[in-house]
């Protein structure tokens, strides 16, 4: 897969910082940090603690510095400009999203610093994508069920969009069984990302959406490129269930981008940069589910 399709894709749509998941698992504290921000690496820190799992500790004066250092790069709202609401509240979501891509993945957007493994050096095996897949379940799992069983107006718009994913997953796990391989418990990267959405459903449902909107769209995009470099390296070519929909996924999301822009008309504009806001911790805590594949050999 070359570093052109990789960039092309990622240009196209909003998808996962792939560069998330090795910065949680390489140690890379000053790219964690302008990655997520203070707030983020204190709570993304009890995930996966250790020198190799996690973020290096440094000193709060340190972390301090790094942010100062990157916040005109990580900044998910621009006050004056508000880049793509001309166009509608998803215009503005891919524009923060695009923003927090590496400049290699996004050389005209990205505004982070280089992947620490480039995804060309991910080498994991078929036990670690399998993990992958049982996170994932947890995690698309527990959207899709929250959003199913809610009376909210809001929430209950993004129920059978098409872009649901948790019965594709549980196919693929059980073929991975059928093959003699054992699914284990979700790792503490999909239970802590579960909490966190928990408690952004209490306290700003807008946020939510946020994470939302990202994690689905992320998959149908850069997710589908994993898909396919994991299928060639892992599996002989065999496609999946997770990177297969009932029907055009480009007609899914068109649809999906007007439920979101009709919902987001009537907000105000402190709930919009609420939601923007957060993209941030959406794009962190995906990276460290994404982390089961982001392995050297």
């Amino acid at each position: 897969m070359s570093i052109a399709v990789f960039v092309n894709i990622y240009r196209m749509n909003c998808g996962f910082i792939l560069s998330g998941a090795t910065l949680l698992r390489n140690g890379s504290t000053k790219s964690a940090l302008n990655f997520c921000g203070i707030a983020q690496y204190r709570a993304l820190n009890s995930v996966s603690p250790g020198r190799k799992n996690g973020f290096r500790s440094c000193s709060t004066l340190k972390m301090m510095k790094d942010m100062s250092s990157a916040s005109s790069a990580s900044s998910a709202v621009d006050s004056e400009r508000r880049p793509g609401s001309h166009k509608g509240f998803v215009e503005e979501m891919r524009f923060v999203a695009m923003r927090l891509h590496t400049k290699d993945q996004a050389p005209k957007e990205g505004k982070m610093e280089e992947s620490v493994l480039p995804i060309q050096e991910w080498r994991p095996k078929k036990e670690d994508y399998l993990q992958f897949l049982v996170d994932s379940l947890a995690v698309y799992d527990y959207m899709e069920s929250t959003i199913a069983n809610s009376d909210d107006p809001m929430l209950s718009k993004f129920a059978n969009t098409g872009l649901e994913r948790t019965e594709a997953l549980k196919k693929d796990i059980a073929w991975f069984e059928s093959e003699g391989y054992k699914a284990q418990e979700p790792t503490k990267a999909a239970t802590k990302y579960i909490e966190y959405l928990s408690s952004l459903l209490e306290t700003k449902q807008s946020a939510f959406l946020c994470h939302w909107y990202n994690y689905y769209f992320a998959h149908t995009a850069g997710g589908r490129m994993i898909g396919r470099m994991m299928s060639s390296m892992l599996f002989d070519g065999k496609e999946l269930e997770f990177y297969i929909w009932e029907k055009d996924v480009k007609e899914i999301l068109g649809e999906v981008r007007e439920r979101i822009d009709e919902v987001a008309k009537d907000w105000s504009r402190e709930v919009k940069d609420e939601c923007l806001d957060e993209t941030s911790m959406a794009f962190a805590y995906s990276g460290t589910v994404l982390g089961n594949l982001a392995k050297k050999e």
